[in-house]
């Protein structure tokens, strides 16, 4: 393999790092949705809510000082909107999770094969595999949680208590910037395997060049001896 198409096979390992990133920070911060619910007909009583795939907030403010409510997002997704809204963010998490972790074998596949002299196909494989595994997985994070988003939250991120109270979020919710974060992590994934594509092709191209001249030289040396 040659010097260039190791550089091109390497610098898919930042790709992944970068890849790495943008999945922690998805899963570690809670903005995953974002709604600014409101209390009845007052335009006083205003609220922020805050949802990341674990853990949550819901600051309201009822006219008199802002109360702050933690929210366990497992919990509130099986109380409030049932077992399907509770697969749709399972689908969700370990999407993100298996993304996480496809990045990270082909970040390392990604240092072994650029530093490998050797021609062999199983590094390459093992890399186009996990880049093509981590896409996959990350597009099934954020259409899961896509349609989660538009078929309940958007409808409801308030618990049951607070909707008593005249609170409502119907209309008022967002996706939030950790949302987006999946979908920048997947192009960056998707530009990956466009390099590597282009990398193999290179190397197949490269090792057809060779084969000719060193047909050429056995001959020569068998017509020498």
């Amino acid at each position: 393999m040659s010097i260039r198409t190791r550089a091109l096979v390497f610098s898919t390992f930042f790709g992944s790092c970068l890849a790495i990133g943008l999945l922690l920070a998805s899963m570690t911060t809670n903005h995953w949705v974002r709604a600014y619910p409101r209390r009845g007909n007052s335009t006083e009583a205003k609220g922020d809510v805050n949802f990341g795939l674990f853990y949550g907030n819901q600051n309201l403010n009822p006219g008199f000082g802002v109360r702050t409510y933690p929210v366990d997002v497992y919990s509130f997704i099986r109380t409030e909107h049932g077992d399907t809204s509770f697969w749709l963010w399972l689908l969700t998490t370990l999407g993100t999770g298996f993304g996480l972790l496809a990045c990270a074998v082909a970040a390392i596949a990604a240092v072994l094969k650029s530093a490998s002299a050797a021609k062999k196909n199983g590094t390459m494989v093992l890399l186009l595999a996990a880049n093509v595994s981590a896409a996959g997985a990350q597009v099934v994070a954020f259409l899961a949680w896509l349609v989660q988003f538009y078929q309940y939250l958007i409808h409801n991120v308030l618990i049951a208590e607070h909707q008593q109270q005249h609170w409502y979020s119907t209309g008022l919710a967002y996706l939030g910037y950790s949302f987006y974060l999946v979908v920048i992590s997947t192009i960056v994934i998707l530009i990956n395997i466009t390099i590597l594509l282009y990398a193999k092709r290179r190397e197949h191209r490269d090792r057809h060049r060779m084969e000719p001249l060193s047909k050429d030289k056995n001959t020569a040396a068998i017509m020498l001896y």
